[in-house]
């Protein structure tokens, strides 16, 4: 490098700092860098302008993917929403169904409960209606042999000798006793007996019938040596009776003896016209066994079923 003269240092004039040689190569260094520097810089920018470019575009790309998506996700639960009301309204809907349907056969239940238990009284009215078709057909038969009777005892009755009635449920023959008896005494009259013959005559014509012969009297105390009370004394004049009867020519088989003496009035004892209708025999026709109906184990029946 020159050196510089302190004459060469004037005020007002300015000296290189280089001489010209030593400048020129570092001025063409600088400028090679300078130049480098550019194309560096210029690189970079275009790099970064390309990556920028590209990523712009992926920016781009991801925003409008972000926006479909979310238009995407709010459709969906748009649709999710409808899709819901639609599934409540269905549950709604089936829920109506179940408790139409519950209710369905909750009326079916009651309409079957309904028409059983009119079934049932319609075969218990059907079966009442055939007991009372019976029970009428029992009473006109009942009722013809009433008439039967009546007018086999016709002359007897016109005579007040006897009296034919329905009594207690059954047809009975009534002889007063003093038709028959003397006071107090079981010993039958010839008056008696000759009435006793006439209703045993009319009886035997009915085969199919058994008799009770019942003896009653009054409730006045009865005085004596023989019956301790009207009990005995009733009972007595029955069995004269049936005894009679069975001489008239009656199968005994046929016969029933009992007395009730004073405890089965038909009118009021505090009268005399009353104690004499108390006094009195009746013979009662009993029913037949056809009549009556079936008694579980009926030894009779069992037996006739095998032939004797």
């Amino acid at each position: 490098m020159a050196k510089l003269d302190d004459s060469d240092i004037r005020p007002g004039k300015i000296r290189p700092a280089y001489d010209d040689d030593d400048y020129r190569p570092r001025r063409g260094s600088a400028v090679l860098k300078l130049s480098l520097l550019c194309l560096l810089l210029a690189g970079a920018a275009g790099a970064a302008g390309y990556f920028w470019w590209t990523q712009h575009g992926e920016l781009d790309e991801m925003e409008s993917g972000y926006k479909q998506s979310s238009w995407d996700s709010k459709e969906c639960k748009r649709q999710l929403g409808e899709v819901s009301g639609k599934v409540d309204g269905l549950n709604r809907l089936v829920a109506t169904c179940q408790s139409e349907k519950q209710g369905s056969e909750d009326k079916h239940k009651q309409t079957e409960a309904m028409m059983t238990s009119m079934e049932t009284n319609l075969n218990a009215t059907r079966a009442e209606l055939e007991d009372l078709r019976k029970q009428r057909a029992e009473a006109e038969k009942r009722l013809q042999g009433f008439k039967d009777l009546t007018a086999k005892f016709q002359k007897m009755i016109a005579s007040g000798t006897v009296q034919v009635k329905f009594r207690n449920g059954v047809m009975l023959v009534n002889m007063p006793s003093e038709v028959l008896f003397p006071s107090a005494s079981a010993e039958i009259s010839d008056q008696g007996k000759m009435k006793v013959m006439e209703v045993g005559v009319i009886l035997k014509n009915l085969p199919e019938r058994q008799f009770m012969i019942v003896g009653h009297t009054d409730s006045l105390p009865i005085k004596s040596d023989v019956y301790k009370d009207n009990w005995d004394l009733s009972t007595a004049r029955a069995l004269t009776v049936t005894k009679f009867l069975v001489s008239a020519g009656l199968d005994a088989k046929r016969l029933i003896a009992a007395g009730h003496g004073e405890h089965d009035p038909v009118a009021s004892n505090k009268s005399k016209d009353g104690r004499e209708k108390n006094r009195r025999i009746e013979i009662i026709l009993m029913p037949n066994i056809n009549e009556l109906p079936p008694v579980p184990g009926d030894d009779d029946k069992k037996d006739d079923s095998k032939g004797g």
